[in-house]
């Protein structure tokens, strides 16, 4: 019996004894991350949010077996955020984009039918030459999600309703239930709204992107901001097997969705804990630059630190040969670049001969 079939569907349950812990370690992550970041100057918090997209969108697309082209997402994000530097554009980056941002800026407005609509009317924007996708309207027929070749096929979710009506019918329930005062924890509104509207799974197709920017929503709602400080997607996305599992046996049997929750609240709290890092990391290169304002560098030596600290190699150095091959120069100049750069307090070196490495001094 899949869980729409039991009597008293939609009415979810949960053990709150056992979801409360996962709720307490994730709000003690989501707080320092939502202080600090409020710390941050606008231009700060916006290039901090713009990480927070660049992830969701790529991971949410990889979620469904696309792959966007990164350069192309971040200078849609740079466009609609006004800030960095513009490059090639994508119309499908561009749509995915303006979705998500106009669910999160508008959080704190009533979702309506009009709105989801009118998001899949952007996002699918060229019918597939194969198939006949309704876009901008909800589906017409029955869904099932099935996997093995023909004859041998699991079936692993039937959703409800097998016409528009019914549907239609189940996403009025859906949406007075997202706008009513009824879950004590809005973090655990955003897991049940999450598995709620991929449950009834009411477009042909979309319904994965959709659920998310749903749960998007309620989080942004949840923590009283209209921007994201991290990527729910990004998460999902590495966990991505364990989604699959918890979400097929939540949607089989009772209403009893204790097991999805915990599992929900725990890929925030590692989305929290991600962005944190990369918040430390905006802090300290605003620390290094203050500190280093008057300090003399070359083009080169500036491309090193910026790189130092936008990545990993902050933590374990950078090899003459790796920053030779970054900066396009002469084994010479390089190691010149480097010995300046340590002598200035900069760097420090360990190890030695071809295992020479050079790492920031924090």
């Amino acid at each position: 019996m899949w869980i729409w079939q039991q009597p008293n569907w939609p009415k979810f349950e949960y053990n709150t004894e056992l979801v409360l812990p996962a709720l307490s370690e994730l709000i003690a992550t989501i707080s320092p991350l939502i202080f600090l970041a409020n710390e941050l100057d606008e231009d700060k918090k916006l290039y901090l949010e713009s990480q927070s997209l660049l992830d969701e969108a790529l991971s949410t697309a990889k979620i469904e077996g696309e792959i966007l082209d990164r350069d192309s997402v971040r200078s849609s994000i740079a466009n609609r955020l006004g800030i960095g530097e513009v490059g090639k554009l994508s119309r499908y980056s561009d749509a995915f984009i303006d979705v998500l941002l106009e669910s999160i800026r508008g959080s704190a407005q009533t979702l309506t039918e009009k709105d989801l609509f009118q998001w899949h009317k952007m996002m699918f924007f060229e019918k597939p030459i194969l198939g006949n996708l309704i876009i901008g309207d909800y589906r017409q027929t029955q869904m099932q999600v099935i996997s093995g070749r023909y004859g041998k096929q699991t079936v692993h979710f039937e959703a409800p309703c097998l016409e528009r009506a019914c549907i239609e019918t189940e996403m009025q329930v859906f949406l007075s239930w997202l706008q009513a005062d009824n879950i004590n924890s809005a973090y655990i509104k955003a897991a049940i709204a999450k598995f709620y509207f991929v449950t009834l799974h009411p477009f042909d197709d979309g319904n994965g992107r959709f659920s998310r920017i749903i749960a998007e929503r309620c989080l942004a709602k949840a923590e009283n901001t209209n921007i994201r400080l991290y990527s729910l997607s990004a998460e999902i996305e590495k966990n991505r097997k364990s989604y699959y599992g918890v979400l097929e046996r939540s949607q089989k049997g009772e209403l009893d969705i204790t097991e999805w929750i915990i599992w929900f609240l725990e890929q925030v709290t590692l989305a929290a804990k991600s962005s944190l890092h990369k918040l430390n990391k905006i802090r300290l290169t605003t620390l290094f630059w203050d500190t280093h304002r008057d300090t003399q560098m070359n083009v080169r030596q500036k491309k090193l630190i910026c790189r130092l600290l936008d990545t990993t190699d902050f933590a374990t150095g950078i090899s003459r040969k790796k920053y030779k091959n970054l900066v396009g120069t002469t084994d010479i100049t390089a190691a010149r670049d480097l010995i300046n750069l340590v002598e200035k307090g900069i760097l420090v070196s360990t190890g030695g001969g071809r295992s020479t490495k050079y790492i920031m001094v924090s």
